[in-house]
């Protein structure tokens, strides 16, 4: 399984939606970069197994992405707020502080 790290922003928004299991699994698959094997040994379970909840996990964040589109709504304020930076530094600071930027 090849690593999308942009998923890792989308595990920022959406994370408090996935279930304890499947925080950990992401966070040791994409954050602490540990390989299937050393996920699935220490607990006794299969890499395939492994590899197919990391999938599930993936496929769920994307998911809420595309109904929810939250990053693709702070990308498009930041956006803005970069462009009116230069004529209006106080909105331009405002958007940045709504988004968490």
């Amino acid at each position: 399984m090849e690593k999308d790290f942009g998923l890792t922003e989308l595990f920022d928004i959406y994370g408090d939606l996935l279930t304890e299991r499947q925080k950990e699994l992401f966070s040791s698959y994409y954050i602490y970069d540990l390989s299937l094997s050393e996920i699935s040994e220490p607990e006794g379970k299969t890499r395939q197994s492994v590899s197919d909840a990391i999938r599930k996990v993936k496929d769920k964040l994307e998911k809420y992405e595309k109904v929810l589109r939250i990053r693709e709504k702070n990308e498009a304020l930041y956006a803005l707020a970069e462009k009116v930076g230069s004529t209006d530094r106080e909105l331009s600071e405002k958007i940045l502080e709504i988004i968490g930027k």
